[in-house]
């Protein structure tokens, strides 16, 4: 009898010894729990501080823009009449030895201190010379061409970048570089980068494609003087010009329904 009362006593012991330790256990990883919370707190309040920070200038460049204050804010219009100028300028040159002072012309280094090369131009123009021996024979000097065999082979490639644009790309840029950024965000920026990179190549397609046009449209200097020959211009690459606000809308909207603002505000 004793003997039995005694092995109760000793589960009940063992009973007794397990629910201290699943307890002090519990314990133990609650209080763990709470104290990395509150550890932890700081940290994300600081992260989410510069979230806002750094997604507040996003929304200063592009929040309610309309798509002729982005093309403003990037510059397009007086970037297209610069690179204009510069076609114009060639196409004197070649048939009518007209010369410039680049300094005082709208593509001058100082408004327009950077450039973009089209692929079609790099490749012919940028592509290192073959100096095997099976070209030693080659003439030094090409056989002479017309000014119109010249002419047939312009490309307008170098596409000039005024200085608000190129401000305005480095600043997209510089966002990027941010850790807060989330992948999302990063990538919803690198699509308006890309589309407005394609918008300033395709100044590039268009005026090669006026080039050839030229001695036929503008055979003689009077005809260039005409206010309709830029208008023409500027009205055929607008037809090629890729929307950029759509593409701003949906950053926007992203960083609004991340930041639930409109729940918040309700």
């Amino acid at each position: 009898m004793i003997t039995k009362i005694l092995n109760h006593l000793d589960d009940i012991v063992k009973i007794i010894e397990a629910l201290f330790y699943v307890s002090t256990g519990t314990v133990a990883v609650m209080t763990f729990l709470s104290a990395r919370k509150t550890i932890l707190q700081p940290m994300k309040t600081e992260v989410f501080k510069n979230q806002v920070e750094v997604f507040t200038s996003i929304m200063k460049l592009f929040n309610g823009k309309t798509e002729s204050e982005i093309r403003h804010a990037f510059d397009f219009d007086e970037m297209l009449r610069a690179n204009i100028f510069k076609l114009l300028d060639d196409y004197l040159e070649t048939f009518y030895n007209v010369t410039f002072d680049y300094n005082e012309r709208p593509y001058n280094k100082k408004a327009c201190p950077c450039s973009i090369l089209t692929s079609e131009f790099a490749e012919r123009y940028l592509v290192a010379p073959d100096l095997s021996s099976e070209n030693e024979s080659v003439e030094k000097d090409p056989p002479s061409m017309s000014k119109m065999e010249v002419w047939n082979n312009y490309i307008y490639g170098e596409i000039c970048q005024t200085v608000s644009n190129t401000k305005m790309l480095a600043q997209i840029d510089e966002i990027m570089k941010s850790p807060f950024l989330t992948s999302e965000s990063i990538r919803l920026l690198s699509e308006i980068k890309k589309i407005v990179l394609d918008n300033i190549l395709t100044i590039g397609t268009v005026l090669t494609d006026v080039a050839r046009e030229l001695p036929t449209k503008c055979p003689n200097i009077n005809d260039l003087k005409k206010r309709d020959t830029m208008v023409s211009i500027a009205n055929e690459y607008n037809k090629k010009f890729i929307c950029i606000e759509p593409y701003c809308d949906k950053l926007t909207k992203y960083l609004r329904s991340y930041f639930k603002v409109e729940s918040i505000m309700t």
